[in-house]
């Protein structure tokens, strides 16, 4: 399938340091906090750290690190978790010393075939891969390949008309219009059904993964590798 992008959104176009941009991201995490995902990939990572040990894993476009932050707070994390964080912004201030930063553009990071199979035990995309279109998403289908982690935890916004009209009443409860401007957006961009595991090309001989969705907007891939 080819996905319908729609146009840019605002923290896409703003500067990182700017005011709006600011303000964006503090209704970003509202949004976050509202459609419950950081407590999601805590308690995923959580079981994960349980079961394998201390592990290794990448999020893509961590932004101003504050899942991170969030995940670092917890103690079975902080001992157990080395998270590297990949975005084309400088390393935020309060992300974890000892975690690492890598600023770059995600498919310059893929071009240059940095990373080695199985250096990585998982990768964690929170509200990132709905900006990608359908050749994107298969380029990053096959870094995951050759990476070859053992999970991928996602969560990307629900395309759905429920999603849209909880969106428009956080706007009339005082959402600003940035976060409004490019929720809109981000949910028209969404996923729905099987896409996404489709679009990155995960063979079902290869991964086993569910996909749940809320009623407050969230799509969610858990892919385990079999």
């Amino acid at each position: 399938m080819q996905r319908k992008l729609e146009e840019k959104e605002y923290l896409d176009e703003l500067a990182y340091d700017s005011y709006l941009a600011k303000k964006g991201r503090e209704g970003l995490k509202k949004i976050n906090y509202i459609m419950g995902n950081f407590v999601w990939f805590k308690k995923r990572l959580r079981q994960v750290v349980s079961t394998q040990g201390t592990v290794h894993f990448i999020e893509i476009g961590a932004g101003d690190g504050s899942m991170g932050r969030f995940l670092y707070a917890d103690p079975l994390l902080q001992k157990n978790l080395l998270l590297t964080g990949i975005d084309r912004v400088p390393r935020p201030q309060h992300w974890p010393v000892h975690w690492p930063w890598i600023q770059t553009d995600l498919f310059v990071l893929i071009d240059s075939g940095t990373f080695a199979s199985g250096c990585y035990q998982g990768i964690l995309a929170n509200m990132v891969l709905h900006h990608f279109s359908s050749a994107q998403l298969a380029i990053i289908g096959n870094w995951i390949v050759q990476l070859s982690p053992l999970y991928l935890f996602c969560i990307e916004p629900l395309r759905s008309p429920l999603s849209l009209f909880e969106l428009f009443l956080l706007r009339l409860a005082g959402l600003n219009q940035i976060t409004f401007h490019d929720g809109w957006l981000s949910i028209k961009s969404g996923f729905m059904g099987l896409e996404l595991p489709e679009l990155l090309n995960l063979s079902s001989e290869q991964w086993q993964y569910k996909i749940d969705v809320t009623l407050l907007g969230a799509y969610r891939l858990e892919a385990t590798k079999k």
